[in-house]
């Protein structure tokens, strides 16, 4: 008979808060998951088409995009629907106490996943450099952090709801000194929350199996100690064996209706960039303003604006009208510390009807690991500033054309 009151508040209504909740929490859920089953199976006929990951570099990258928005968006829906049942549970003033997560347990599991963050991120620190971007960073942090606090913390309920809550904190305090921007946040965002609920999920089971056979007060503070070992030993490891910075080159086209000669003026008097922003560029990719020449010929010098820094260039080729190429000398752009420019090339190409073919091609370093993941995003981060420059030159000579 005691379990009746608990059956007899499982089928009150739900309230209102609680039923929009989960009107809302599903369809970003929803909208997730669709994004990326679309994604797998755009990448799936790429590799049935082409047989070599990189033969639609285009579509490859469009797929990876896909994968990564959804995946993003899915996290999004899961803490909200969590975030509202948790509010729909505390809104019922009889709600069973076995309904209710007690607020210092989850106080207590955001203290702690807090502070795992933070040290292991100060571990990583003490001489790790590569580790820093790499995959001690991006995974194995992230995995201690999960497995130490569904280790310590009672609840899985509560170990969820603890994890996400510092990971928000962590994330916002980035924002806020100005670390990170928000695209290179939420490029990471999927790489962590992996990484933290497979490490939460793999720490309740050992909980599990250590309750069960031996005594659990030991193991409470052993295992933080392991796995700050763990952090700090393979931040070691990595350094070992990183090989230095990987290089990219960037490619992106566009044919103008003007000659090569006009081109290239347009091209060295670029006094100011206009047109509608990309989406990546809302979310906190540095956005061209203008770009200022100092000289002509080899030797002279170009300034790139930014709506938050600038880059400095140095002409290392003069070849009118057909190739203007720079090697960069200073990169003042908050937040891009792991992302090197090395040179930036402009090739005109004539074709038919007069028209050019202008190609912009941009040499990156780049130190973060796993590169098979944030290649994608580096390559799609540089071609959205290419296109966004193409685009703007494109519409300055259509504009003079009509004048």
């Amino acid at each position: 008979m005691d379990k009746i009151p608990d059956q007899t508040q499982k089928d009150l209504p739900l309230s209102r808060t609680r039923r929009y909740g989960n009107i809302l929490s599903n369809v970003v859920l929803a909208v997730g998951i669709v994004l990326c089953v679309s994604g797998f199976i755009a990448l799936f006929a790429l590799f049935a088409l082409s047989y070599t990951l990189y033969a639609l570099d285009t579509g490859y990258e469009t797929s990876i995009g896909l994968i990564f928005v959804g995946s993003a968006i899915t996290v999004c829906g899961s803490f909200l629907k969590f975030i509202f049942s948790q509010i729909d549970v505390y809104l019922k003033t009889d709600a069973s106490s076995a309904e209710k997560l007690p607020i210092k347990t989850i106080i207590h599991g955001t203290l702690v996943a807090t502070a795992c963050a933070i040290s292991g991120g100060v571990l990583i620190s003490m001489g790790h450099e590569t580790a820093q971007e790499g995959v001690t960073m991006f995974w194995v942090l992230p995995f201690a952090t999960g497995f130490v606090t569904a280790f310590t913390v009672p609840y899985w309920r509560a170990v969820g709801l603890s994890l996400q809550i510092a990971m928000s904190i962590a994330f916002a305090v980035l924002l806020v000194i100005g670390i990170e921007g928000i695209f290179c946040v939420v490029m990471a965002l999927p790489l962590i929350f992996i990484a933290i609920m497979l490490g939460a999920g793999i720490g309740l089971f050992v909980k599990w199996c250590v309750k069960r056979r031996s005594d659990s007060n030991l193991s409470m503070i052993f295992v933080p100690v392991l796995a700050g070992v763990t952090v700090f030993g393979a931040g070691k490891v990595e350094d070992q064996l990183y090989t230095g910075a990987r290089t990219e080159c960037v490619e992106s086209s566009i044919v103008i209706d003007a000659s090569a000669d006009e081109v290239w003026r347009e091209l060295l008097k670029f006094d100011q960039v206009t047109g509608p922003q990309p989406l990546l560029m809302q979310l906190g990719l540095p956005v061209p303003e203008s770009c200022t020449m100092s000289g002509s010929g080899v030797g002279a010098e170009r300034t790139c604006h930014f709506d938050s820094g600038f880059i400095r260039e140095r002409v290392t080729r003069w070849q009118p009208p057909e190739h203007l190429e720079f090697s960069v000398e200073e990169v003042q752009l908050p937040g891009r510390h792991w992302l090197g420019f090395e040179g930036a090339t402009y090739t005109l190409d004539r074709i038919d009807d007069g028209k050019t073919r202008v190609t912009r091609t941009t040499t990156v370093t780049s130190t973060l690991r796993p590169a098979i993941y944030w290649r994608v995003f580096e390559r799609l981060g540089t071609r959205t500033e290419h296109d966004y420059i193409l685009a703007s030159l494109k519409s300055k000579l259509a504009t003079h054309e009509k004048e």
